[in-house]
């Protein structure tokens, strides 16, 4: 055998090494759908999106939610969708910007929407007091089912008084025909507290109402120095906690 031909049979062999490397490069794309794989696979014959990684179902791209690495994700053909909405068994879902499903409140384009904590992430009502990013008081606002709230509120362990959603300070407040005073953090006022010149009795039984002094009798508007106020029905919102104050009139 001469030198020439020697240095042929290398050649083909190398062609044939490189065409087996093509070979199976070009099969492996069909590996997924042929071996009927399930979960997040690499498959970049489905789509190079996302590294070429796809959520196959028996081989075949998925469309919905799976649940992966501790959270869901939600997949279109196969494919992971990043941040927006979406729509399963009749609820609405939202995903971050790593297509993991979210929870809690979250504020979405100026508005907030509540998804749970207790790992089903849908969307909800926004409950309670809630940042949703407003001007007044750190961005802090009282909603109830979805909806900014006027009235009384029970949270960390006293009452405040909220004007569509936001949290008033120090003034006197009407609700269920009585008077309440909130001071200037908010929260409703018991005991004996001097005011303007006048010491007033808003009692020590967790009921908060302007009270004849030493008595249950609750004032009216303008005794003892206390301002006349809009005794309106629009002022007047009856509590819906189970925590509310009870006002004892004897």
């Amino acid at each position: 055998m001469t030198l020439d031909s020697t240095v042929l049979i290398k050649k083909i062999a190398s062609l044939l090494a490189g065409a087996t490397v093509v070979a199976l490069f070009t099969g492996l794309g069909a590996q997924a759908a042929d071996r009927q794989l399930t979960g997040y696979v690499y498959s970049p014959e489905v789509s190079q999106a996302n590294g070429g990684w796809n959520w196959l179902e028996n081989g075949q791209p998925y469309t919905g939610f799976r649940y992966y690495m501790g959270t869901y994700y939600w997949f279109v053909n196969g494919v992971r969708q990043n941040e927006g909405w979406r729509q399963a068994w009749g609820l609405t879902y939202y995903t971050d910007q790593d297509g993991r499903a979210v929870q809690g409140t979250r504020v979405i384009d100026g508005t907030v929407y509540n998804f749970g904590e207790d790992g089903t992430y849908y969307e909800r009502p926004v409950q309670g007091y809630v940042y949703d990013g407003s001007a007044q008081n750190g961005g802090y606002r009282w909603y109830q089912n979805g909806q900014l709230f006027t009235g009384f509120r029970y949270y960390m362990g006293t009452y405040y008084w909220f004007v569509d959603g936001v949290r008033q300070n120090e003034g006197w407040h009407q609700a269920w025909g009585l008077m309440y005073y909130t001071d200037q953090d908010g929260r409703a006022v018991q005991g004996q507290v001097p005011m303007y010149g006048t010491t007033y009795d808003f009692g020590n039984d967790g009921t908060y109402y302007l009270r004849i002094p030493g008595t249950k009798t609750a004032t009216t508007p303008g005794f003892g120095g206390a301002p006349d106020v809009d005794r309106s029905e629009a002022t007047i919102t009856p509590t819906q906690t189970g925590q509310a104050i009870q006002p004892v009139v004897s």
